[in-house]
This record gives structure tokens, sequence and C-alpha cells, in this order.
């Protein structure tokens, strides 16, 4: 066998290692990528939370990316990433000994660290080993590759995540990392280096100008990426109503999109890098980025979402070539370029998260992103402009500087602010959705004027995530997260509507029996508090009980008498700001209308309104009422839950723990209330279904007679109230 024989044979492994570990890697990484946001939204984490967890995912990334160059470039890329996949094999197992948050969120960094170091070494693998002919296409192929797993990686995450528990993904996610250590040790040659050896004039090398526009434009395309994977998932979520493999194959459109456009580009040009080809795709990119946050229908984010995919195809192989003609370290060159790359990822989660956090709405950081990426895009734009069209210095900045300007106009309009109306349904009523309350909340309404109806929605939802703001226990700063700071400390002072609320709590708690218990807080402000060991659970026993809540209502202030306790009024506040809000709309002038958010609701005014209720094990509407002037709440085990094995059985933990035994409430399968108020249908929700229909139905026959409530049991039996069907 020949020398350029055995060359071509090494060449072929070394091609073939780098792009199948490469896929395996990208997979495991992406499956337990997109299962975070979902967890994180089953567990209302905040905004800033998520984003914090994605941030040190990226800022670890970043900052390994030298060091991974300087180490590829010195020993080679074999024993990099040996070691990288075995890291990345083992930590998903930390779960299995530790199951809390925090553990994800360390094995969340600990794979920054593994991507941070595999992507730069992998691709100047290719890039100091491949024929120079071949490199284009060696990058399509090894993008194409990437953006495969990226696609089947969601797919693969929203299917092992169909029961809500994080196990399945995790032991995905080691399987593949496993399998990609396997590959890289029989196929990956041991003698290879990250350094070109062609040093002959025909070696052509971007500017340092047009480098670092190419980087600018990089960082500005991450950036986009970044927030996309930490927020698309809650978007589609949100704004669709969807769950688990809806929205899997949704958010996989792009990569989808990739690979096709990937496939049928061909060959790319193997000369100086077409600087407008790498324009075009990633201002394509930016572009629909901000569409995607002005989308309300599945149409619109397949529409979108296949744009992204198009301008990613067009963009990153030629990006990817230009990248390896900055140096001739190729493990250099693209550490560099993966620093500017992580910091783009790095920012965008912590810039999206605080957007998010600010507007109660994913769409304002998608578009505020997006724009930042098109802009990133204009140096690199007069470049190509001077470059192939042959212009001048100054009109080229004129032109590309123009192409910004006039890219301003349609963003604009594509915008849609909170408040304005997205359907219409009947005369005069008129439909608004917005984020908020860790749900969507939709406000129909019954008006003289689309005017007034716009006026008063806008009014209506200020107000609802104010008072979320003060009633939410993870706002340290509101009057539940004061009370709680202040546990068997000191006593404090919180808003009059704060404390009047508690007191009205504690009056549920009274008449309940205990079955409603603001200070189950004291459990259920840890995050996944349901999936703990229940021994755990049991231990804060002590710390749960509302006659240890102290009040003092000529100076209103309250204080829980012991440290450790907490306030958690996520059983009730929902109800008083869908009250609140309905109050508002009244005293706007609107004639009629619902105020709902997440399936809870207030239907007032002076005309019936047709509701639903939801089947506890389907989506199907079980039954239909019609309501006027009243509040409908309801409690489920299917919103938030686990599925855990105990003694070899399989066995629901839901988020509805009853205070007697710290435990998932077993009584109840689910339970639609329908009171006066929302704020008493979502007490009695919570309290009913802790007590199941037997001691429930005595409690509102004693204390609540003018309320009803409907049960589904465990065995998925219907039990009402005498009342149920004439009382609304």
């Amino acid at each position: 066998m020949s020398t350029a024989d055995i060359h071509t044979r090494d060449t072929r492994r070394i091609f073939f290692a780098i792009l199948v570990s490469g896929i395996f890697i990208t997979l495991g990484i992406g499956l337990f990528s997109f299962t975070i946001p979902l967890l994180s939204l089953d567990e209302k984490v905040s905004g800033i939370w998520l984003g914090s967890a994605f941030a040190g995912y990226y800022l670890a990334k970043m900052l390994i990316a030298p060091v991974a160059g300087i180490w590829g470039d010195k020993v080679g890329p074999r024993l990099p990433l040996l070691l990288t996949t075995l890291i990345g094999c083992l930590a998903p197992l930390a779960y299995f000994l530790h199951a809390t948050l925090t553990t994800l969120y360390a094995i969340q960094f600990i794979l920054g660290l593994v991507s941070g170091l595999i992507k730069p070494i992998g691709m100047a693998t290719l890039g100091g080993n491949g024929p120079k002919q071949a490199l284009p296409r060696w990058f399509a192929l090894y993008s194409m590759a990437f953006n495969i797993a990226l696609f089947c990686g969601p797919l693969l995450g929203g299917f092992l995540y169909l029961d809500r528990s994080i196990k399945p993904p995790l032991l995905g996610l080691s399987l593949c990392m496993g399998i990609a250590s396997l590959i890289i040790v029989i196929f990956l040659p041991k003698d290879i280096r990250t350094i070109k050896m062609e040093t002959t004039a025909k070696t052509q090398e971007l500017s340092r100008l047009d480098a670092l526009y190419l980087l600018l434009s990089i960082f500005g395309r991450t950036l986009g990426i970044g927030l996309l994977t930490a927020f698309y998932p809650i978007l589609l979520t949100l704004k669709l109503g969807w769950s688990g493999l809806g929205v899997a194959i949704l958010y996989a459109v792009p990569s989808f999109t990739t690979c096709l456009g990937l496939a049928l580009m061909g060959r790319i040009q193997n000369r100086k890098p077409q600087i407008l080809t790498i324009v075009i795709g990633m201002l394509l990119s930016a572009s629909a980025l901000f569409a995607l946050g002005t989308s309300t229908e599945p149409w619109h984010f397949v529409l979108w979402g296949a744009v992204m995919g198009l301008g990613t195809a067009i963009s990153i192989p030629a990006s990817m070539v230009a990248a390896s003609e900055m140096s001739r370290n190729q493990g250099m060159a693209f550490g560099t370029t993966q620093i500017v790359a992580g910091l783009g990822f790095l920012l965008a989660p912590l810039l999206g998260g605080y957007i998010v956090q600010t507007f109660h709405s994913v769409a304002p950081a998608l578009q505020f992103i997006a724009a930042i990426g098109f802009f990133s895009c204009i140096p690199l734009l007069s470049s190509g402009f001077r470059d192939h069209l042959y212009w001048g210095t100054a009109l080229s900045w004129s032109a590309a500087i123009s192409c910004g300007v006039i890219a301003i106009i349609p963003m604009y309009f594509l915008s849609v602010q909170p408040g304005t109306p997205l359907t219409a349904s009947g005369k005069d009523i008129y439909r608004f959705t917005d984020v908020g309350l860790g749900t969507i909340i939709n406000l129909t309404i019954k008006a003289k004027s689309q005017g007034a109806a716009d006026k008063a929605s806008q009014k209506a939802i200020v107000v609802m995530r104010m008072l979320q703001k003060d009633y939410d226990h993870r706002n340290m700063d509101g009057s539940i997260g004061r009370i709680n700071r202040g546990a068997g400390q000191y006593w404090v002072t919180p808003s009059d509507r704060s404390y009047a609320l508690i007191r009205r709590a504690l009056q549920y708690s009274e008449k309940t029996g205990g079955a409603f218990d603001p200070t189950i807080g004291a459990l259920t402000t840890s995050p996944l508090y349901y999936a703990l060991d229940e021994t755990l659970a049991r231990l804060k026993k002590g710390l749960v009980d509302h006659s240890l809540v102290l009040t003092d209502d000529e100076n209103k202030r309250i204080r829980l008498k012991k440290q450790g306790m907490a306030l958690d009024l996520g059983g009730i506040a929902k109800g008083t700001i869908i009250d609140a809000a309905v109050a508002l709309l009244r005293k706007q002038g609107i004639q009629a209308g619902i105020v709902e958010a997440g399936g809870d609701f207030y239907c007032f005014g002076d005309q019936d309104w047709t509701v639903g209720i939801r089947h506890p094990r389907s989506k199907d509407v079980y039954k239909t009422l019609t309501i006027r002037e009243k509040g409908i709440c309801g409690s489920g085990d299917y919103q938030q839950f686990v599925t855990v094995e105990n003694h070899g059985k399989k066995e629901l933990r839901h988020h509805i723990i009853d205070p007697s035994d710290m435990s998932s409430a077993n009584e109840s399968a689910g339970v639609t209330v329908i009171a006066d108020s929302a704020e008493k249908a979502d007490a009695l929700a919570t309290a009913l279904f802790i007590l199941g229909p037997r001691r429930g139905k005595e409690i509102m026959s004693r204390e609540y007679p003018t309320a009803s409530a409907m049960w589904f049991t465990p065995d998925l039996r219907v039990i009402a109230t005498d009342n149920f069907h004439s009382s609304h």
C-alpha cells in the first residue's frame, strides 16, 4: 500500500471519528438542554434563574475554548477528546446520587466545559488534517451532521421527558457520551495534530480587519442561538399551549431545515471565503428570529423556523472555512472563534432572562437579540460590498448601514406589543393574550370599541403583574419574600393588600381544617420539592402550621414564629389576582368579559359564557358549563408531577401536598370549584383536592354552601356536590 493510500485511509478515519463522535456528543447535549427549560417551566423557576443556568453553561464553554485550542495544538486532539467525553459520560450520574435542581445546573456547567473543549478541537482537527480542496465539503458535512444531531436531540429529549422525569434524559446523555468515547478510542489515530502543514503562498488568510468583522458577526449569531436554546421551548409552550413531543418537533424545525439546506447546497467555494454568502445567511437567521417573537400559530413557527434553518445552512459552512483561514494553528483559530461564540452564548441567556423577567414575555427578548444580530453583520456586509462589488470604503459602509436602517421598518411593524388583540370573536368582543403568573393570561373583553378594549386590557395586565410581584415568594423584595426572610426572627410589615390576603388565607385554613395551609411554603418554596425523598419532606412538618403565623391587626404586621417557616400563596393568589383584574376592568367601563390565567378564570358581566372542564387524564373537555358572574378554578395531579419507582412500582408524585403527612395528596385526580369569586374558587380547589369528595362535601355544606365542586377520584369516578349543576 502506497504512502498516499495510507494517508487517504487515515484521513478518512479522522473524518469519520470527528464526525460520528460529534453527532453523539451533540445529540446528548441537545436532548438534555431541551429538557432543562421544560423542567424549569414545570417547576415555575424564574426567567433569571433559567437564564443564569444557561449562562453558566456558556461561561464554561467560553472560558475553556482558548485552553482547548492550545491543548489541542500542543498534544494533539486524541487525548483531550477522550478525557472530555469520559467526563461527559460520568457527570449525569451525579443526579442519581443527589437529586436536586442545583445538581442539574452543575451538570449543565460541566457540559459547557465538555462542549467548549470538543467543538474547537474537533474543528481544528478537520482544518489541520483535511485536504485543502476538500475542506469546504468537510465543514459542510460536519455542519450537517451537527444539525442532524440538533434536530434529533430535542425529539429524543421530548420523548424521554414524556413522564416529566429528568432521569431518562440524563441516562440518554450519559450513553451518548460513552459511545463517543468508544468511537474516539477505536478510530482516531494517536499521532495526528491540529496544525496545518500547508505553507505555500496559495494559502489565503483573512485580513485582520475582515477577521474582526467575521468574529463580530459570529457573536451576533451565537447571541440569537443562545437565547433560542434557553427560551424557545418556553415560548412554544406558552404561545401554543403544547408540551412534550409537539414542542420538540417545532423546536427541531430550524435544525431539520439546516440539514436539508446543507445537503442541497453541495460544494461551497474553496477559494477565499465568500463574505457576502456568510452575511446573507446570518441576516436571514436574524430576521427569522425576530419574526419568531411575533408568531402565534404553529405554521408561523414552522415557516420562520425553516427560514432560520436556511440562513444557518448558508452561513455556517462558509464562516467555518473563513475561520480556518485566520491562522495556520487551527487550535488557536477555532479557539478564538469559540471564545467569541461563547461570549454570545453567555450573554444571551442573561440578557434574555432579564428581558423576560421585566416584560413577562419571551417575545421581546427574541426581537431585541435579533436586532443585535442583524446590526452585528453590518461591518462584514460593508467588507463584502468592498471586495465583491469593488466599491470604495465610504460607499460600502453607507450601503451596509442603509440596509440596516431599511430593515428596521418591517421589524417595527412586525412587533406585537402587550395588549394588542390577537383574535376577535363576535361583535364588540376582543381577545388579548399575554404571559404572567407563570402561565398564559387570556382576556376576553366586551367593549364599545377596540380602543377602549386596548386601554382596559393594558391596565389589567399591568395590575396583574404588579400583584404577582408582591405575592410571589420567589421575589425577595415582595411582601411574601420579605416575610419569609424574617421567619423566626422579626415582624414584617407587608403591603396592605398582602396583609389582607394572608388574613383571608388563614381563615380558609381554619375552615378547611388545615387542608389549605399557606405555611406549606416551608416545603414548596424548594425547587422540585415533590421529587424529594419523602423522609426529607416529613422533617419539615413541624414548620407547616397556620397557627404559627402571628398577626398584628393594629399595625398590620406578620411574623412567622419558627425559623425555616415560609409562606406560599400559590394556592390562592392566582384567584386573587384574577378578581383584581376583573374589578379594574369594571372600573374601566368594560361591560362583560373573562379573565383567565392558566385554566382558572372569572366570567363577569351581563351575558352568559360557555366554559369547559378538562378531563384529568386527557386534554379532552369532559363537560361544558354556562357561567355568569362566577369564578371557576381547578386543581389536578396532571399539572406538575414526576413518576418515581417505589418498591418496584411506579408512583405519581405531584405538586399538591397534603399538610397532614407532607406527601402528594391522593384523594383526588382533579377537582373543579365554582364560587362567587376566583379567590374562593382557587383556595377551595386546593383544599378540596386534598380532602377528597367525602370530607370535601362536608366542608362545602357547612362552610361554603353557595359554592359547588366536582371531583375526579383516582379511579376516575365523578362525584359532585348536589348544587354543582344548578349553582352557576
